[in-house]
């Protein structure tokens, strides 16, 4: 110091005080910032009574004061220091000593204009300000400034420092607290400029915000609640978690003490309930807190209305959710007051093009629905369409919360009141929305209070507008819904749920999109251990023949994509023994889209079908009755008009199909008699063998080697039957023998093995003598293929020679000797001739 200590202790401490303060005049900012700490050393260091502190601060105000407007930033900030020690920590409370210093913080920190512009010396003088209000709390003194302070506040709690925005919002949470009588007088305010900091960046200005509004409102009238909801309701999309259990903590804090909290409960239970299903546990585990205080303050507040349920309803009800505590009494019953003006918001704002916002608001019905149990009934008419639109949100964790609402809903609501309202809509226009909240509801419906119904829901579900629907997502979700129907299912002596079901699954699986790789018939198999069936046979053949009835809608018309064509193709290829068991059923089908005036593409599609089917005769036909007639009439009605000649490549295709499906047809399989008579058969043959033959001439090579192997099966069918005669021989070997020289390698290969099965077995009366020509015109065409560049030809033709030798060894052997030396195949012939002989 300067002075003498001792002269400073004995004389006029005013006198001391404002010498030193005439150097803080000095140009100096060194003298200035000085002179503030020789004159705080001289005041803490010196025992002045109350009144010489007043003396002095009235002497020299108008010096240190102004150091908060020094162009220095140094000198500004220990005035700052200096205020904070002689105002807070030194002279008593008094607002004769605010008075001086308000003006300047106003002028400072509370101009529209940015007088302070340095962000260090803002923040020390908010500091400063808050610490005046801490200490000048609950007192007169503070009252006349409580303008200052409004008009300081709502300048620096938009200022673009993050640290000065989150201390001004304690500092009006302070001031709150310090004048709770007169705070309302400048509460709204606030409002505006503090919800400014709601959109911060930083997370800890947005927490401070949501305080600051929480404790503001506590003191405001009922406009500002309208004013500060929708900002509020936004922080619960806060990606923060502190962020939003600060707006439960608020919301509690508003439910249990704002002195309008009755008038508005409706707009305030969405803040705390929202917090109850959010994604953080310990989010939820805060708010379910808060909720639990509100509910047993709200039931104390309301005993005298309450005694009842209070005295009576205490057991908790029969059917609940697994793994959930239900919500005490006075929970419930605040929400059941308040859902008819919550109900509607939820439709609202479901619907709304932000996904923050449908995600939160899914998250609130979930509350809402547990709470309000079966009195949310009244308002699901309005909030059905929003639901049914929620659920095909692109967000899965919308999509998951309307489940759990609607598995909460079907649990509460009775199914005679949500089916008039759930049907409707998906009778009308069905999306897979719909069907995903139907089958929630049906899985969360106890069991013993809807399988009764279950027959109604699947009345809805197998209609062709809805089971036959080719979209992805609508197919995966009635999946779903079979499979929820699958957990309720009761068995009955008349029901019809297992038929619908196996429709619906039938339907779905034929005509599935190719990305729902996992819907497949295996799903028949759960149907099938659902229903207390042995085996998919049994589901097969106990519903197979009421679905054939209903698909046969003009089969003619059919094409490609017809959906009761896809279901019977699906039909053809799975059915197994049940196909059997309803052949007259099937067969009036396949006459008809198998006509030769139906579409061409469903025409191939279903032989392609029928072919596969026949693959396994053994199983196809088990418990087949009038087999005989089903392959009569199928060869007569569909076969033989498929097999006659027109032109084009689409008949040409046809013509090919057509022969490989009755190649399969005529195959022999064990324990399996197509034909019951030679009479039978005999027709038939006579229809078919001309066609054959004509086909063997086809332009299509596949056509042609089709051909050879069909009349090769025919002929054995005939030999089983005992109408297989020289006349059909010397009819049909000519034909096969002239594809020896066919240009396609396959369709010679062919002919070879055929010739090979046609002269197996001869009539006794084609050896005789007089058929010797037919013998010297097959060996001589038999020799001259010995010598086919193909050596498996020849190997081919070396085994129908065997079995010709069974006819005129004698001529053969003679063949053979007289034009061995012709050919080159010698080793060939030697080699007949060495089996010959």
């Amino acid at each position: 110091m300067t002075l003498n200590t001792a002269e400073e202790n004995t004389g006029d401490p005013v006198k001391t005080s404002k010498k030193i303060c005439t150097k803080l005049q000095s140009e100096d900012k060194k003298q200035r910032k000085q002179a503030l700490k020789e004159l705080k050393d001289f005041l803490q260091n010196t025992d002045l009574s109350d009144v010489d502190l007043r003396n002095i601060f009235n002497e020299t105000q108008v010096y240190f004061v102004n150091t908060l407007r020094d162009k220095s930033e140094e000198v500004r900030e220990t005035g700052i220091d200096f205020l904070t020690f002689l105002i807070i920590d030194t002279l008593p409370i008094n607002d004769f000593y605010l008075t001086y210093v308000f003006p300047v913080l106003v002028e400072r920190i509370g101009s529209v204009e940015l007088i302070e512009d340095s962000e260090e010396i803002r923040l020390c003088l908010l500091v400063f300000l808050s610490k005046i209000i801490i200490k000048y709390a609950n007192t007169d003194q503070l009252k006349p400034f409580l303008n200052d302070c409004t008009i300081i506040l709502c300048e620096t709690v938009k200022d673009k420092f993050p640290t000065i925005k989150e201390t001004s919002c304690q500092c009006i949470v302070s001031l709150a607290e310090a004048l709770p009588r007169d705070f309302h007088l400048q509460a709204e305010s606030f409002i505006k400029p503090a919800l400014t900091c709601f959109t911060h960046q930083r997370f800890k200005v947005r927490v401070e915000g949501i305080k600051c509004i929480g404790e503001i409102l506590m003191h405001s009238t009922y406009k500002a609640v309208d004013m500060v909801m929708i900002p509020m309701a936004e922080k619960l999309f806060d990606q923060i978690p502190i962020v939003r259990r600060t707006v439960a903590q608020v919301a509690k804090k508003w439910l249990t003490e704002y002195r309008d909290r009755y008038s508005y409960f409706h707009k305030i239970l969405p803040l705390l309930l929202t917090g109850l299903n959010d994604e953080v546990l310990e989010t939820r585990e805060e708010a379910m807190k808060f909720w639990e205080t509100v509910g047993l303050q709200f039931l104390k507040e309301n005993e005298k209305d309450l005694k009842d349920e209070m005295d009576f309803l205490i057991e908790p009800p029969k059917y609940y959710l697994e793994n959930v505590t239900r919500p005490n009494l006075g929970c419930r019953e605040l929400v059941q007051r308040h859902v008819g003006k919550i109900a509607p918001a939820i439709a609202n704002e479901l619907q709304s093009w932000q996904g923050d916002v449908r995600f939160r608001c899914s998250q609130l019905l979930c509350s809402v629905a547990l709470h309000s149990e079966s009195l949310l009934t009244m308002h699901l008419q309005s909030i059905l369409p929003a639901m049914f639109s929620a659920a095909r949100d692109d967000d899965l964790r919308v999509v998951e919360n309307i489940i759990r609402a609607s598995e909460i809903l079907g649990l509460f609501i009775p199914f005679d009141s949500w089916s008039k309202l759930v049907f409707p809509q998906i009778e009308n226009s069905p999306h897979y929305g719909h069907i995903t909240v139907l089958r929630s509801f049906v899985r969360g419906s106890p069991k013993d209070l809807i399988w009764k119904n279950l027959v109604e829901i699947t009345q809805i579900l197998e209609q062709d507008s809805i089971c036959f629907s080719r979209k992805k997502k609508f197919q995966i979700e009635l999946v779903k819904c079979v499979e929820a129907i699958c957990e309720k299912y009761e068995e009955t002596e008349s029901s019809q749920v297992g038929y619908h079901l196996f429709k619906v699954l039938v339907s779905t699986i034929a005509l599935r999109d190719l990305e729902n790789t996992h819907i497949t018939i295996n799903l028949l198999e759960k149907l099938g251990e659902t229903l207390n069936m042995e085996s998919c046979k049994q589901l097969w053949s106990d519903y197979l023949g009421m679905l054939l009835n209903e698909i046969n809608v003009d089969p003619k018309s059919w094409t490609m994509v017809t959906s009761q064509g896809c279901i019977f193709e699906l039909i053809l290829t799975e059915s197994g023994e049940a196909f059997g068991e309803n052949l007259e059923d099937i067969l009036s089908i396949l006459k008809e889209v198998l006509d030769t005036s139906t579409d061409p593409e469903c025409r191939l599609k279903i032989f392609l079908a029928l072919t596969v089917a026949f693959e396994n005769k053994d199983v196809t036909f088990k418990n087949s009755k009038n087999l005989s007639h089903f392959f009569e009439e199928l060869i007569t009605e569909v076969f033989v008009p498929s097999l006659v000649w027109h032109a084009g490549r689409t008949a040409e295709a046809m013509r090919t199909m057509v022969a490989t499906c009755l190649k399969t047809a005529l195959s022999p399989t064990p324990e399996v008699d197509l034909f019951t008579t030679g009479d039978n058969l005999r027709q038939l043959f006579d229809k078919l063998l001309p066609l054959l033959l004509s086909l063997i001439e086809d332009a299509s090579w596949k056509s042609r080697l089709l051909a050879i192997e069909c009349i090769g099966l025919l002929k054995q069918n005939a030999v089983q039957k005992d109408i297989w005669n020289t006349n059909d021989l010397i009819t049909v070997y000519p034909e096969i023998m002239k594809r020896l020289d066919d240009p396609t390698e396959k369709v010679r290969e062919g002919s070879t093995k055929s010739l090979a099965g046609i002269f197996e077995d001869c009539p006794s009366e084609f050896k005789e003598g007089h058929y010797k020509s037919h013998h010297e015109f097959i060996i001589d065409s038999l020799l001259t293929h010995f010598d086919d560049d193909e050596e498996h030809i020849q190997h081919l033709i070396f085994d129908v020679m065997k079995i010709i030798s069974k006819i005129n060894k004698e001529l053969l052997i003679s063949k053979i000797n007289r034009q061995k030396p012709l050919l080159r195949n010698q080793t060939g012939c030697e080699n007949i001739l060495e089996f010959l002989t």
